[in-house]
């Protein structure tokens, strides 16, 4: 099953630097985002080093190869960050989430498993600036 991953290097010392969801939590994680107030800046490529351009044309959030990197400033990560954890206050997040379940199979997801991968994904966010891509390994 493909994934998608998620890269940067920790800020602070044993900080989380990895996460991974499948390609249906991502689609989730950026519909209720939105949903939620999260005004998407656009992802931008990642610049090699030593790179002439200042600033990156803006993309949307699809994971391309895992070569194919795409960046979420941190400005953008905590915007995102910020309107779901919005969502997991409001008194419809019941709902959402068992509508979310009723577009994957049972043996993919649970009520449980969304809810904990949504927390992780708030807290990986909040960390700021990262960089994701697909993974089919």
């Amino acid at each position: 099953m493909a994934e998608v991953r998620l890269f940067r290097d920790a800020a602070e010392t044993h900080g989380r630097d990895l996460f991974a969801c499948s390609l249906a939590e991502w689609q989730f994680l950026l519909q209720l985002g939105r949903t939620f107030g999260w005004r998407a800046d656009g992802a931008t490529y990642e610049l090699p080093s030593g790179s002439k351009i200042t600033a990156a044309a803006r993309r949307d959030y699809l994971p391309g190869a895992p070569l194919d990197r795409k960046l979420v400033n941190a400005e953008d990560a905590l915007s995102w960050a910020r309107a779901l954890e919005a969502a997991t206050h409001s008194p419809h997040f019941p709902a959402i989430i068992e509508a979310h379940l009723a577009t994957v199979s049972p043996e993919e997801s649970s009520a449980r498993a969304i809810a904990d991968s949504l927390a992780e994904f708030i807290q990986y966010a909040y960390g700021g600036a990262f960089t994701f891509a697909r993974d089919t390994t």
